[in-house]
Order: C-alpha cells, then sequence, then structure tokens
C-alpha cells in the first residue's frame, strides 16, 4: 500500500518520502524531490535519518505554523558540493503488515517551478559544455558508475560502453602519472578533506595520451569517514598543456639567456610606489637567497653615491613619459665588490596614454668595463712604446754622432791629459744615455734581442754573489728551484738585468727595516681561461720566475702604472723610471707574461711567465727572420751557403760601402772604419747603394742601415744585394727593427748586427768578424 501511496504523489507531482521505523531508514521517494534536491535515488533509497547535523540525511521535529496537531519533520539532505538543502514535511504514522512507517509528504510542485527547475538544470548543462567540462559519479556502495556523453566523447568511446568505468578509469591513466589519480587523492587524504583537483595523462581509445583535469567532491561516511559517493568533473586540457610546455621552456630559455647576457630588470608603480626586483636582479646584486625580497630602494641604496644622484635623475624622468637609455651606473653589492651596470627605464602608460608606471633593465657590464680597461691600458702602452721607441731611435743617432766624434777627436788629443779627461767624461755621459735609449727600446720591445737557450736555475745561481752584493746585508736572498725546470729560449743578458732590477727595487721597498727576498722557479701552463683574461697571453706552457719581497708592497692605483715609463715611487735623483718599463717591454717582447701582486704592508710578489722551448737541441742555431727568409727564398730559392775562404795575403786594402740616409752618422761611420785601415765609399739610400753594388764588384762589406728613407730599407737591399753578389758580406746596424724586420732577433753568421750608438770596438770587431765569416 505504501509503494502505491508514493506513485500517486509521484504521479501528482508531490515531494513525499516513506521512512520504515524504528530505525528510521528512507524505503520511497518520490521523482519530484529527487528533483528538489538535485539527487538520484540511490542517494537517498536505504540511507538513514540521522539527528539533525549528523549525516547526508538528517531530521529533526519543527513546530507547526498552523496550530494543527499535524507533527513538521525538518529533513536536511547534505549535497555532495557541501551545500545543506532543508525541507519540512508534514508527518503521519502508517502501518502496514506489522511494520511501522512515517509518510512525510510535503507542497507539491507547479507546472512554473518545474519548468524553472528544467532550465536551470539546462543552463548548468550549458555551462559544463561550454567550459570541455564532462559529469560522472561514482556511488562507493554499489560501485555503480555514471558518465555523462561528454566523458565518453573525451576518450573516444561509445555513448553507453561499459568499460569506461571509476576502476577501468585508473588503468587508463600514464605511469607516470599513477600518483596523481583521484582515488590515490582520495585515500591519501587527510581527515575531512573532501574536494580534490588534479592533472594526469589518460590513454584514449586511439592509444595517444592526452591531459585531463578532474575536479571531484566526496561524500563521506558520517560514522567512521569512508567514502560513499564522489561525484566529478573533467575535461580534456591537452591543448593548454602542451601551449604550457612551451611557455616553460620559453621561459626556461629566457631565463638562460639573462643569466648569460647577465640581465636583470625591476618595475615601478607611480601612484603607489611598489616596486619590484626580479628575481635575477635580485642574483646579480647578490640578494638571490634574501628572506625578504629586495625592492627598488634596496638597489638605490647600493649604488655608489657618484651615480646615485644621476639613477634618481634618470627615474623621476622616466616617470613623466622620457625613455632612457644605456645609463651606466657603479654598484656595491653585499659582498662588497663593486660591478657595474648599464641601465635602460622605459616608462610604462595605461589605455589612456597616461604614465602610470616605469620598467627598468639592468644588465650587468663589469666584464665589458673590465676588458674596456685592459685594452685602453694596452692602447696608452702600445702608443707611450711607439713614443718611446721613436725618441730613442732619433736619440741613437745622435748619440752616434756625439760619441762617435768624441772617439775620434779622442786619437787626436792623445798627447792632453785635460782634453783626454774631458772627452772621456763626455764618452761617459753618452753611454749612459745610450743605456736609457736601450731601456726605452726595451719597454718599446724594439730592441734587438739575442736569444738563446737558458736554464733559468743555472742563470740565477750564478748571479747569487752579484745579488747578495746588491741586495746588502740587510736583505736574506733565498732561491728555491723547482726539479725538472724546463729550458727557454730568451736573451741572456737581459734575463739577468730583469731579475738584478727586480731584486733592486724590493731591496729598495724594504729598506731601512731590510726583510727577505725569494726567487722561485716552477713550471706552468697558462690555460685559456687565464689567458682570455690577459692581454697577448697565448696559453701554453711557461717557465715561471717568481721575485717575492717583505717590503712595504704597493695600492692597486700604483699597480696599474708601474709599467710606465718614467713612473717612480723612489724620491728624486733615486730611479729613472724604466726599470720595470724595460722588464714589460723585454718579457712582451719574448713573447712572455709578466704579472704583478702586491698587499701595502706585506709585500710584493712580481711573476714572470716565459714560453718553455720546445725541442732538444742544446745549441740554438741562428736564423734569419721570418720574412726575411721568405723573400730571400722567393727570390732567390733558397739562401747561399758561403764556401769555405782561404785568407791569403791581399796588397790591397778591403773595400767597406756604408749605406746610411742619416748624413752625420754616416759620416761618423766612414771615419771610423777608415781608421782601421779599409776603404771606405758611402751612399745616402738603398737604391744608391745597389747601385754601387751592382757597378763595383771589389766592395767586400756592406754596413747597411735597417731603417731607411728612398723607398728600400737595408734587408730589401739585402736582399737585391744578395741576388747580384751571392757571397757578398753584410752588416746591418740599427737601434731597434720595426716594421718588416722588427723580429730580426736571430741574425745567422753571414749577416750580422751592431747596435746603435755603437763605440769604436764594437763597430772595429763587428766589421772583423763579419770579413771572415
Amino acid at each position: 500500500m505504501i509503494e502505491k501511496l508514493i506513485k500517486a504523489m509521484d504521479a501528482a507531482g508531490a515531494e513525499a518520502m516513506a521512512v520504515s521505523l524504528p530505525d528510521a531508514v528512507v524505503t520511497e521517494v518520490t521523482l519530484p524531490l529527487l528533483r528538489a534536491w538535485n539527487c538520484q535515488r540511490v542517494d537517498v533509497v536505504g540511507k538513514g535519518l540521522y539527528k539533525a547535523g549528523a549525516g547526508t540525511l538528517s531530521a529533526r521535529r519543527v513546530p507547526n505554523e498552523d496550530g494543527s496537531d499535524t507533527q513538521q519533520i525538518e529533513v536536511s539532505y547534505l549535497h555532495p558540493l557541501g551545500s545543506a538543502i532543508r525541507k519540512v514535511f508534514s508527518a503521519q504514522k502508517w502501518d502496514e503488515g506489522g511494520q511501522t512507517f512515517y509518510l512525510l509528504t510535503g507542497k507539491g510542485i507547479d507546472a512554473s517551478t518545474a519548468q524553472q527547475v528544467l532550465q536551470n538544470e539546462k543552463r548548468l548543462s550549458l555551462a559544463l559544455k561550454s567550459g570541455g567540462y564532462a559529469v560522472w559519479d561514482y556511488n562507493y556502495e554499489t560501485e555503480e558508475t555514471y558518465n555523462s556523453p561528454e566523458m565518453y566523447d573525451i576518450f573516444g568511446h561509445k555513448v553507453g560502453e561499459k568499460n569506461l568505468n571509476f576502476a577501468s578509469f585508473d588503468e587508463l591513466i600514464h605511469p607516470e602519472d599513477k600518483d596523481k589519480t583521484i582515488s590515490e587523492k582520495i585515500r591519501k587524504a587527510p581527515f575531512g578533506a573532501d574536494v580534490f583537483q588534479t592533472r594526469y595523462r589518460v590513454k584514449t581509445s586511439s592509444g595517444k595520451y592526452v591531459w585531463i583535469e578532474s575536479l571531484a567532491g566526496v561524500i563521506r561516511s558520517p560514522t567512521d569517514g569512508h567514502p560513499m559517493k564522489c561525484i566529478g568533473l573533467c575535461r580534456n586540457i591537452d591543448e593548454q598543456m602542451v601551449a604550457l610546455e612551451r611557455l616553460k621552456v620559453s621561459e626556461r630559455n629566457f631565463k638562460r639567456t639573462q643569466a648569460a647576457a647577465r640581465l636583470g630588470s625591476f618595475a615601478l608603480r607611480n601612484e603607489s610606489g611598489v616596486s619590484r626586483l626580479s628575481q635575477e636582479m635580485a642574483a646579480l646584486i647578490g640578494m638571490a637567497d634574501a628572506m625578504i625580497h629586495p625592492n627598488l630602494n634596496t638597489f638605490i641604496g647600493m649604488i655608489e653615491p657618484g651615480d646615485r644622484e644621476k639613477f634618481c635623475e634618470a627615474l623621476e624622468l622616466a616617470k613623466i613619459g622620457t625613455a632612457i637609455k644605456n645609463l651606466e651606473i657603479a654598484v656595491k653589492d653585499k659582498k662588497g665588490e663593486l660591478a657595474y651596470f648599464e641601465v635602460s627605464m622605459e616608462p610604462e602608460r595605461d589605455d589612456k596614454g597616461v604614465v602610470d608606471g616605469v620598467f627598468g633593465c639592468c644588465q650587468c657590464v663589469s666584464e665589458r668595463k673590465a676588458l674596456e680597461k685592459r685594452f685602453h691600458q694596452a692602447q696608452k702602452m702600445e702608443a707611450v712604446g711607439q713614443l718611446t721607441g721613436g725618441i730613442a731611435h732619433d736619440f741613437n743617432n745622435l748619440l752616434m754622432v756625439v760619441m762617435g766624434n768624441l772617439q775620434l777627436v779622442e786619437q787626436l788629443v792623445r798627447s792632453d791629459d785635460r782634453a783626454l779627461k774631458r772627452i772621456r767624461a763626455a764618452i761617459d755621459a753618452a753611454e749612459k744615455g745610450s743605456e736609457l735609449t736601450r731601456r726605452m727600446l726595451a719597454f718599446s720591445r724594439q730592441q734587438t734581442l739575442q736569444n738563446k737557450e737558458v736554464t733559468v736555475n743555472e742563470l740565477l745561481f750564478s748571479m747569487q754573489d752579484m745579488l747578495k752584493q746588491a741586495l746588502t746585508a740587510i736583505v736574506d736572498l733565498k732561491i728555491i728551484p723547482s726539479e725538472e725546470l724546463w729550458s727557454i729560449k730568451v736573451d741572456k743578458t737581459m734575463l739577468e738585468t730583469a731579475v738584478l732590477n727586480l731584486a733592486i727595487n724590493a731591496r729598495d721597498a724594504m729598506q731601512p727595516a731590510g726583510g727577505s727576498l725569494i726567487i722561485e722557479t716552477s713550471n706552468r701552463k697558462l690555460d685559456a681561461a687565464y689567458c682570455a683574461e690577459h692581454e697577448e697571453v697565448i696559453p701554453g706552457d711557461y717557465v715561471e720566475i717568481s721575485v717575492t719581497d717583505t717590503g712595504s708592497g704597493m695600492a692597486p692605483e700604483i699597480i696599474e702604472k708601474v709599467f710606465q715609463p718614467f713612473f717612480t715611487t723612489k724620491g728624486p735623483e733615486k730611479g729613472s723610471g724604466l726599470g720595470l718599463s724595460m722588464i714589460y717591454g723585454f718579457v712582451k717582447q719574448s713573447n712572455g707574461h709578466i704579472k704583478v701582486y702586491s698587499e701595502v704592508g706585506h709585500g710584493t710578489t712580481v711573476k714572470i711567465y716565459l714560453p718553455r722551448l720546445r725541442g732538444e737541441s742544446k745549441d740554438i742555431e741562428p736564423s734569419l727572420p721570418a720574412n726575411l727568409q721568405a723573400q730571400l727564398k722567393r727570390e732567390l730559392g733558397s739562401l747561399p751557403s758561403a764556401p769555405a775562404m782561404t785568407l791569403t795575403a791581399e796588397k790591397r786594402k778591403q773595400l767597406v760601402l756604408v749605406v746610411e740616409d742619416n748624413p752625420s752618422v754616416r759620416d761618423v761611420a766612414a771615419a771610423m772604419i777608415e781608421e782601421m785601415d779599409f776603404d771606405v765609399i758611402t751612399a745616402k739610400d738603398g737604391h744608391e747603394g745597389l747601385k754601387l753594388i751592382t757597378e763595383r764588384k771589389d766592395i767586400d762589406l756592406v754596413l747597411s742601415d735597417v731603417i731607411m728613407a728612398g723607398g728600400m730599407n737595408g734587408p730589401e737591399l739585402a736582399v737585391k744585394a744578395m741576388k747580384v753578389r751571392p757571397n757578398l758580406k753584410i752588416l746591418f746596424m740599427s737601434g731597434y727593427a720595426p716594421g718588416s724586420v722588427r723580429q730580426m732577433q736571430d741574425l745567422p753568421d753571414s749577416i750580422e748586427l751592431v747596435n746603435k750608438p755603437f763605440t769604436r770596438n764594437d763597430l772595429t770587431e763587428k766589421v772583423r768578424k763579419a770579413l771572415v765569416a
């Protein structure tokens, strides 16, 4: 009978339910009530009515508003999405077949209300479809799964297929995403968690994996908290995830690009004054791990005082719409290190074109600034070197005239002691001037080096007595040689001079208290990373000579200037300022490297790196410079070897041709050669000299300057002369050899070189040696 009553009420559109007593379990329910509660039959039938607020279905008695004796019971239904629906029913007891029921009846639903409910359902369905969502639910008690038609579309199944259910759904999930499923989320969720959201990949019927986003709500048992029902939404987000992955890759590449370019940024809102630095910017100023993320004021506080005002002025201009480009500032980071930034600012405008903020981009240009500084220093040293070399070359010619004429006059006044004394004093002064020019040429890398194989350890120990004498008793000298030290090819005399100069500088730095001087040698390999930070250094094997003192040390601003010619920290008349300049030029001309380390109050270390000599030969055969060698080979085929000569007494005097474009030097050289009892003819340039060589077969020796005006220099004259006279003897004279013969450091015995300014004895020795070669 109770079932017939419920069916009747269902047909009448009444909201009603039957509850068996005394266990208070719902046995029947009408369709209008299910619609009103937006639930299914299984959600209500078979469920118990608990005390108000205790479960999914709960009830309590309420007073009758019309004053009648009919019992009024308010039933609450807790919807899976968390909202409770309350409805008041009239309760009537009903006995049937020895069992008692409560028949709970509510007001009926009229046609307009039913239509409104249907419209709401349609709106909900449309909203879900427009968002691409599909609906599903699962009953843990009956293990029944409901899938909306959209669920089947997402996975490529036919509507109604039984193999798409809650259990089989988990089997389709990608192995790497098994821990992201709704069932796993529910299983691992803490007590009280009822709403879940997750993303994972699911295999469709075509075998392709697609990304799915799922949202689910769980209805739990009020007694033990176990899930009773799960209702969820899901949608295909494969395109969004692909786009997201592309965005992540793009963002990752962008961050890498920023890190490589050392770029950071900041943003400022004009109205609020709120600012923020990007993570990359925070890292550039050493605050990547700061507990409180830095803002623009933090950055401004780190700018050096001299640049801070400049930055703030630029910022104010950007706030009113002026774009700022390439503003350079110095910033002291949290480590206390000075960094340089290039800043650009762009005003940001709203839809109406009003400036409402500023976006700034900062690039750390410290490395570029360091490179620029080294480049400018190299340019300055090169310019000073060229100037110094030019002055020294011209001064050499003047000294040549002075010294030569003084020596010639000396021969004329041998009987006048007073005159001889004055002449020799003048010659000594000229020789000191000549020493200065040699140092200037050494700095400008335009001196002529006589490179031979040298073992540094042997050289240092051979200098030990001389060094001790120069250092005096106040300095303790210690030489620490490295075992199996490589050999080097270098001008031995210049290396000795360099070591002695460093020792004397160290002695002066340790006066008056004295101290220790340690000279160490070792094998070193300079890698590409080190060489990239130092100009003109080639990666490879080097022999290191380290000279360390315990003197007063030097400040950084002094170290930057120590290699400049005529710079000295010594008092007046205590130094020429050319010692370290000479060492610098000598080391660079030897393809080496020199580095100074110093701390004020602790001492200084100067390290010289000279290239390792490759090869086993102990006696290095000298060879022509590469460019001259190539020119000779190209024009002559090969260098002629000097045939053995049998020296016989000749009645005629040997003839020497002097080729020099400076008339004063030419006259002095000719006069000196005449005093050697040779015949002399002269030429003012290479063309005139070649003409004489071609016309006169009796010329025994050509003494030629290296650098001459007129379009033909000394080496070019030598090439053409040897083509005409293969056995002709040639002697070069020069203070330095730039241009095509700058690297002329290893002349063969057949082509000797005499350095200007030369003495009468120097020239005599070289001329005689050249003639018998």
